[in-house]
């Protein structure tokens, strides 16, 4: 035999079996596993209920308890779709095949499948069929035997079926030690539950439900069960679309649709490389099956009911599953040096901008964990919902002379305060943001609660924050004397009302007969305060009282004496069943001249009733702190005034820059030489490349002015900045004393606002507390743009 006779012409590449052991090597967790399975289901799924409407489709998981949970124990996953043929599930649990296209599907069985069986056990059964057969096809896969006899060959088995029966079953068990001691945790089945229900929501959140913008976020409506217990959507807990605010004179809605289509390209439906042209044969992959695809960016932008440090962000999807949640990266701006620079949230780091973004055609990671972020699909899709200039619309401008117009930029600048009241959409207490309450109204919402689905718990506590804190409206004017000719022409008596002694004319009614009146009895009274009354929004839950539980609601009243023993009182109290109703009138000197919070007063008023009711030991001040510490958004500290103040002076210089952008000399002639020192030195730190000279010549330098340069214009200058310029305060037409009052007034708002951003942290509450009153009143003097 030649030498040339003895060598092989071609390899015998096949894997050893071991390579499907070691994939379970792959980092995945537990939901992420059943995520590859439950992806396969949900593609089958849907062509099922496509082919036939009368289907319910279902996806069950079972968990072995943590009571139960052994090696031997089994992880199953099933459907009730149309099944499987002995060719497709050969193809389909081949490792590195699909039977599936690749765009428009979640799973793709093949590695996906294998790696996930293969990291939860190494016994894996495979069971399918369809309507009409009448077997059930079993296949196994022990991975141990397998590389043992070093072959892929795998057993099949056949049981009888009903004809009318179909799906699919997955089932593993000789579970890995890791998946055992996971399930072992008493929490790891609710872990598992609230995992899926984050990643699908999409998919399993009905279109037509109870909550708030259901319409607009959509759904599939699909039924996931884990332990027989259904899965719930985790819905966002957006404020309704139909809900606005206003920037700019114009209405800026609270939700937002996105729609961006594209136009249609080729892709190639077995390794899913796009073509702008079409082609005969993928260059990649060499196959055939090329087709014309829809691409489009859609889904929406919304304002969540409550502001959260991480609790907000977008969710990117691809054919309906949630790759990324909480995303914020589209809240960073490029500059273009290529540095990134976080523009939201500002305020207390607390964000409340979500929204969805559905990119079916952007190609993601094998563990499906995100998009490739420098992919043209990603990129164009960033380009066009966040827009490559900054979201803040002055620095835009000073920096490319135009603002961002995309929709992000948009919500970013109606939204990016957490101010409390109807301006912002954010609850309040009449003194400050209820930023925990809110939070746990979501929790509620989440829960299911009904009374919390849509979003008018939140409104009318934002509603009542502005009644509570501006007071009640002004009463209606008394009737003029407008009709006065009719009387002066002796005609008087035809006045509607008219009460000049003159009889009625016959078609008059005339007045019913007083009725005997009835002492008011005390449900009487307090319904009678209650009509007359705003809820402070955060007060009805409830409250421990010593050893006691206490529904705990104030009400704040106007127009109306609060009485007992026929004297007028500041505060009232009803304690019925549980329930403690406390009535504070508005006009009350605590409040009206001293500047206390309704709750404050509610409870010093309240306290020694309290205390002798539910029989709590100690002092009333050890009581009324006790109950104050439940309340925690209305505690005070030094890193919120000086947040609130920087928020301030931004929105200070924003709107002065457009005052000197018309006269910039004079503002300019206006600083003191400190103040000018002071701008240019802050401008250089934050924007090195600033044309600095540029800037005091076209008035760009406002931007980067102190508090103390904003005090030089209001004492050198103020009719420059005073009379609707950057503050409301009337100046022009007042006399030379009032004059200087006035001045002197505004110049005090700015003397605090300085303490607040440049002075030493303070720990004494009644001064932060007084700082805070500063700043809403400053800010109600600032005309907004």
């Amino acid at each position: 035999m030649t030498e040339t006779e003895t060598r092989p012409g071609t390899l015998n590449l096949t894997p050893s079996p071991r390579i499907l052991e070691m994939i379970a090597e792959v980092d995945l967790q537990l939901h992420q596993c059943l995520c590859e399975l439950i992806d396969n289901c949900l593609d089958e799924l849907v062509e099922a209920t496509r082919v036939d409407e009368t289907l319910e489709p279902r996806i069950d998981i079972t968990l072995p308890t943590a009571s139960k949970v052994s090696r031997g124990a089994k992880v199953v996953v099933s459907d009730n779709g149309r099944g499987m043929s002995q060719a497709e599930l050969r193809y389909a649990l081949s490792a590195g095949t699909s039977g599936k296209q690749r765009f428009g599907s979640l799973g793709l069985f093949g590695m996906g499948f294998n790696i996930a069986t293969a990291r939860l056990g190494t016994v894996t059964e495979v069971r399918t069929g369809r309507r009409g057969d009448d077997q059930w096809i079993t296949a196994t896969i022990d991975l141990r035997e397998m590389q043992r006899l070093s072959s892929y060959e795998v057993p099949l088995r056949y049981e009888r079926k009903d004809l009318d029966e179909h799906g699919t079953l997955v089932s593993v068990t000789n579970l890995r030690e890791d998946v055992v001691v996971k399930l072992k945790s008493a929490s790891s089945i609710r872990e598992v539950s609230k995992n899926l229900g984050r990643i699908y929501t999409y998919m399993l959140r009905d279109p037509d439900g109870p909550h708030s913008g259901a319409r607009l976020m959509g759904g599939l409506n699909q039924r996931l069960y884990v332990n027989a217990r259904q899965v719930p959507p985790l819905v966002p807990c957006i404020w309704d679309p139909t809900r606005s605010v206003t920037y700019k004179a114009a209405e800026a809605l609270a939700a937002e649709v996105i729609h961006v289509p594209l136009t249609n390209a080729f892709a190639c439906m077995n390794c899913g490389r796009w073509y702008t042209s079409r082609y005969d044969q993928c260059v990649d992959c060499e196959s055939t099956d090329i087709q014309e695809r829809e691409r489009r960016i859609v889904g929406w932008l919304g304002v969540q009911r409550f502001a959260d440090k991480s609790d907000f962000g977008l969710t990117f999807l691809r054919s309906g599953r949630a790759i990324t949640t909480r995303d914020r990266s589209l809240f960073d701006w490029e500059g273009p040096d290529g540095d990134t620079e976080l523009e939201y949230p500002i305020e207390l780091g607390m964000g409340r901008i979500v929204g969805e973004i559905h990119l079916d055609h952007a190609p993601v990671n094998v563990r499906k964990t995100n998009f490739d972020t420098s992919s043209p699909e990603w990129r164009y899709m960033v380009e066009k919902v966040r827009g490559d200039l900054p979201l803040r619309p002055q620095l835009a401008k000073r920096l490319f002379n135009r603002e961002n117009d995309s929709p992000m930029s948009r919500f970013f600048n109606a939204f990016r305060e957490n101010k409390p009241g109807l301006r912002y959409l954010m609850p309040g207490n009449g003194s400050t943001a209820i930023h925990n309450e809110a939070k746990r109204w979501a929790q509620k919402f989440r829960g299911g609660d009904p009374e919390y689905q849509t979003d008018e718990k939140w409104y009318e506590a934002a509603a009542d924050h502005d009644r509570v804190k501006n007071g009640p409206p002004p009463e209606p004017a008394p009737p003029s004397d407008e009709d006065d000719w009719l009387k002066g022409e002796g005609l008087g008596h035809l006045r509607t009302g008219a009460s000049d002694g003159h009889s009625p004319s016959p078609d008059q009614k005339q007045p019913e007969p007083a009725a005997e009146t009835r002492p008011e009895t005390e449900e009487q009274r307090f319904a009678r305060y209650r009509e007359h009354a705003t809820l402070l929004p955060d007060t009805d839950r409830e409250v421990r009282l010593g050893t006691a539980q206490a529904i705990l609601r104030v009400y704040v009243t106007s127009g109306v004496e609060l009485l007992k023993d026929g004297q007028r009182q500041p505060a009232v109290v009803r304690i019925v069943a549980g329930e403690v109703e406390i009535y504070v009138d508005s006009d009350t000197t605590l409040i009206a001249r001293y500047g206390w919070s309704p709750l404050n007063v509610a409870l010093v008023c309240a306290a020694s009733q309290l205390k002798s009711v539910y029989s709590v030991s100690g002092s009333i001040d050890g009581l009324v702190t006790s109950i104050l510490e439940q309340f925690p958004d209305r505690r005070v500290d030094s890193s919120a005034v000086r947040s609130r103040a920087e928020m301030l002076l931004e929105g200070l210089r924003d709107r002065l820059a457009d005052l000197t952008s018309k006269d910039a000399a004079t503002f300019w002639s206006a600083l003191s030489g400190q103040s000018k020192r002071a701008a240019e030195s802050y401008a250089i730190a934050v924007a090195p490349d600033v044309d600095w000279k540029a800037a005091v010549e076209n008035g760009e330098f406002a931007r980067y002015l102190g508090v103390e340069g904003v005090l030089d214009l209001v004492t050198s200058g103020p009719e420059l900045v005073l009379d609707g310029g950057l503050f409301r305060t009337t100046y022009a037409a007042l006399g030379e004393e009032t004059q200087a009052d006035q001045v002197a007034r505004v110049s005090a708002f700015l003397t605090d606002l300085k303490r607040m951003v440049t002075g030493p942290p303070l720990q004494n509450t009644l001064e932060l507390s007084r700082l805070l009153l500063t700043a809403d009143l400053l800010d109600a003097e600032i005309v907004q743009a």
